[in-house]
C-alpha cells in the first residue's frame, strides 16, 4: 500500500510534539494537497468532451472502437479507453475471440451494477 503525502501530514497534525504554528503549516500543506487534487486536469476537462461525442455517435447498432473512432476522429486506442470509463456503454464480447468487441449505448437503470 502508498503512503500519501496527505496521509502521512494529517498524522503529524494529530501527534504531540508541534506547535500551533507548525500544526497550523501541516494544514495549509494538507488544505493545499486537498485543493490541487479537487481540480480537474486539462486533459480530463478535454476527455469529458470526448465521451459526449462517443455517446452522440452511439446508438442501437453495436460499433467497433475502430468504428466509433473513425466517426469522432481519434485513435482506436484511445477510444476503447474512453469506452471504459463511460457509464452509459455496453461492450458485447466479439463472436469468436478474434473478433473485436462492440459496444452500444444503453440507459443507465440498465446497467448491471458489479457484483464483488
Amino acid at each position: 500500500m502508498m503512503i500519501t503525502k496527505k496521509e502521512v501530514l494529517t498524522k503529524a497534525v494529530a501527534m504531540d510534539g508541534f506547535t500551533a504554528e507548525e500544526k497550523e503549516v501541516l494544514q495549509k500543506m494538507i488544505d493545499g494537497l486537498v485543493k490541487k487534487s479537487s481540480k480537474p486536469t486539462k486533459a480530463q476537462i478535454e476527455n469529458e468532451g470526448y465521451k459526449a461525442d462517443i455517446v452522440a455517435v452511439l446508438d442501437e447498432n453495436p460499433k467497433t472502437a475502430r468504428e466509433i473512432a473513425e466517426l469522432v476522429g481519434l485513435s482506436t486506442n484511445k477510444v476503447a479507453a474512453l469506452l471504459r470509463a463511460i457509464d452509459c456503454v455496453e461492450k458485447i464480447p466479439g463472436a469468436k475471440s478474434k473478433d473485436a468487441p462492440k459496444y452500444v449505448k444503453v440507459e443507465l437503470d440498465e446497467v448491471e451494477e458489479p457484483t464483488e
